[in-house]
């Protein structure tokens, strides 16, 4: 019996990347991949990465959670404007809050964010932390 990988294994390419698309007729960014422009409407659109290079615009702590989260307390998601312009709403993580600030530069980084207990699976995903 063959057994199929499991879709976060198929879909890696696009989950571990900052994937966007560019606009070939007005030159506009979309994030996350779209078939078309979001500015103009336009079909001709190519994928392109993202630097995953930017600064923290803005940010919020939280000390609340779910039952079982309460190791990652307090949480700080931010919303970050990346080098190609694009904005993307995010967790930061390894931030010292004290020193943590609106426009200190940051980066994308890839993190565990769910692990399967049942299977052992573990999913990651893109968060971003104070860049060097």
């Amino acid at each position: 019996m063959k057994i199929a990988p499991p879709q976060v294994w198929r879909n890696k390419r696009f989950m571990y990347k900052l994937t966007a698309s560019k606009c070939e007729s007005c030159g506009h960014i979309s994030f996350p991949y779209s078939s078309y422009c979001t500015k103009c409407g336009s079909k001709n659109v190519k994928k392109i990465e993202i630097s995953g290079k930017g600064i923290l615009e803005s940010y919020t702590v939280s000390y609340q959670s779910r039952d079982g989260h309460e190791k990652g307390l307090p949480s700080v998601i931010g919303l970050v404007r990346l080098d190609e312009g694009v904005e993307i709403v995010a967790p930061i993580v390894d931030a010292d809050l004290d020193k943590l600030k609106e426009g200190i530069k940051v980066e994308a980084t890839l993190r565990r964010v769910y692990t399967d207990s049942y299977n052992g699976l573990i999913q990651y995903g893109i968060k971003f932390r104070v860049a060097e």
